[in-house]
Formats: C-alpha cells, structure tokens, sequence
C-alpha cells in the first residue's frame, strides 16, 4: 500500500436491505478500521426500514452519510447519486447484501497500487457450483455477448464491487446516461476509451438468493437486454466520434453504393454463358445447385448477417484507434504525422 493511507468513499446502493444493512455497515467499518474513510448510503426508494436503518448508524457517530431517493431509479443512478456526494480520492462501489466480503476492498487497493491502475473491477467465477446452472448460462452468455459487441478487456461487467481513482468518474459522468440494468458496461467502456487502465480481480460470492435465476425475472432480463443495446448506439461510432451529418450520408451513400454494385454485378452475371472448369466453379459460388426460393433466401440471410458482423467488428476497430496511439496496425495512420520509412 503507499505510504500516504487513501482516502477512500465507498458507496452502498441499498434496496429493501432493511434487516441487514446496519449490521452490513458496521462490518465494513470494522474491515476498513485502518483507513479513512467514509459510507454512502443510497436508499433506493426502499419501502421498508433500510434509510432508518442507514441512519442510525449515521446517528451513532460511524463514517457514514445516508442518502434516500423518493423513487426506485435504479443501481447506476444510485451510485451516481452517492458520487455526487463522496469526498474520496478513491472511490468504491460495493452491493450492500454483502454476497461479496468487503475484506475484497483491501485487495483491490492493494492491486491498484501494484498495477499502477486506474479501475480495479471485481471479476466472479460462475463456475462455483453454489450458482444454479440457469444463472451460470444466462451469465455466460451476457458476458460472450459483451465482449463481442463492444470489445472490452474484461471477463466480467457485472459484479457488484469495483474501484476506481476519482479522476476516472469525474471524466467518464458526463458521456453517461446511467442506465438502469447495465450501467456497469457503459461505465467501463467509457474508462477504456479514455485510455484508462482497467484491471479485475478474482472475488467469491457467497449467493443467497433463491430460485434458478435469484433476483433476475422477466422485466429485469428484458431490461438489461434492452439497456445494453442503447448503450451499443450511444458508444458506437455514430454517436461517440460525433461525425458530421454530412459524412453520415456519405457513409450511407457509400453502403447503399455497395448494395446497388452487388445486385448489379448478379444481374449482369446471371444471363452469361459460361463453360467448362468456370461454369462448375460458379455453379458453386452462386449456389445454383440449390432451389431457387431457398438460395435467395439463403443470400438474403447470409448477407444481412455478413454485413452485421463486419459493421460490428469494423465499429469496434475504428474506436480502439482512438484509445492509444499502439493499439495494433488496424489505423495506424491516423496518429502518424509523417511518412513510414
């Protein structure tokens, strides 16, 4: 650890956590005896006892300030709600059930300091038998379908304790729009593309919830589903680089260009006659040994899917470019200022 002991704010998003959020305060408080530091509450428009509970904590002299929300907005707006409040040079989100030991907090200064890193994101390992195995698949693939969509250096968004140096929220807040389910992800990639740098760390989660899914149902899938596509067009190219309305139509120009080229070139191909060794390799290119109506269809799909992956692949590339100047070869010449040798 530096010489200097941080000062550290850690923020405790808390809803209906009435029966265990004081105890759970004062357990932090006894983790972190050695440090200064304070606890942000934020009741998350609780309907039962747990700002009462936050508060007589507060009332009994701990480092802790209870904030209340009139309404539920939220994870992500709670933890921007108590960023708004917290005085920390280090600044801590942790979940207030505590199914992650606060003892990680230590672990994760530890590593900032080792790492010279400006976020420290707490990674769980949905192997661990103690998950149901719908939780476990759902998990798995939410986390594939991030890392496929926007590329981010780490295995997991989600998991409810993460550290970061208070520079790195004060840049990345006004590109937020702190949504609801998946806030965590727009949060990270706004650190990445900002050149910061992001480490994880293995935790344990000591799961307590009931049912194959825990507090996830219906609305709460829906919702980070849905969630996590706004935040793919708000860090998309279109959105983040801010391009001009005139070279958004000439992006589309040049698409809609391709599309026209390519029904052109197989309208012009179809009626020729071909013979020999080419007429055999084409029959194969074009498909023609299948049905009609299927191979179109077949086309169509392919294309459409085609053209999809490329634009996401393509999407991620250009933005990486902009991050640091030795990300790969992909762009290189956006940065160099004169001719390669």
């Amino acid at each position: 650890m530096p010489d200097k002991t941080p000062f550290l704010s850690v923020i405790f998003p808390a809803y209906n956590e009435g029966e265990n959020i004081y105890a759970n305060i004062l357990r932090v408080c006894e983790t972190l005896q050695d440090y200064d530091f304070e606890i942000i509450v934020v009741d998350d428009g609780s309907v039962d006892q747990t700002y009462a509970e936050a508060k007589r904590a507060e009332d009994e002299g701990y480092p802790v300030r209870a904030l209340a929300q009139e309404e539920n907005r939220g994870k992500g707006a709670a933890l921007f709600y108590g960023f708004e409040h917290a005085a920390g040079e280090y600044i801590a989100f942790l979940d207030a059930d505590l199914e992650i030991s606060p003892a990680y907090l230590l672990d994760l200064l530890c590593l900032m300091e080792e790492r010279s890193a400006d976020v420290v994101a707490g990674v769980k390992d949905m192997s661990e038998n103690q998950f149901p195995w719908a939780r476990r698949m759902m998990s798995t693939l939410y986390r594939r379908s991030v890392s496929f969509l926007f590329g981010l250096k780490i295995s997991d968004t989600q998991t409810g304790i993460k550290l970061f140096k208070r520079e790195v929220l004060e840049a990345v807040a006004p590109r937020l729009h702190v949504s609801r389910f998946a806030f965590d992800i727009e949060l990270l990639l706004a650190a990445s593309r900002f050149g910061y740098k992001i480490e994880e760390y293995p935790v344990k989660i000591q799961y307590r919830r009931k049912g194959n899914l825990g507090r996830m149902n219906t609305r709460n899938i829906f919702g980070a589903f849905w969630d996590t596509i706004r935040i793919y067009s708000r860090a998309s190219f279109w959105t983040w680089l801010e391009p001009s309305r005139s070279m958004r139509v000439w992006m589309l120009l040049f698409a809609i260009g391709i599309f026209l080229f390519g029904v052109g070139v197989g309208k012009l191909l179809t009626p020729v006659i071909l013979h020999g060794a080419v007429k055999k390799v084409f029959h194969v290119i074009a498909l023609q040994f299948l049905p009609t109506q299927f191979r179109d269809w077949l086309l169509l799909i392919g294309g459409f899917l085609l053209l999809l992956l490329s634009a996401i692949q393509l999407n991620k590339k250009f933005l990486e470019a902009f991050v640091r100047r030795d990300r790969g070869d992909d762009l290189a010449g956006i940065f160099r200022n004169k001719k390669s040798s």
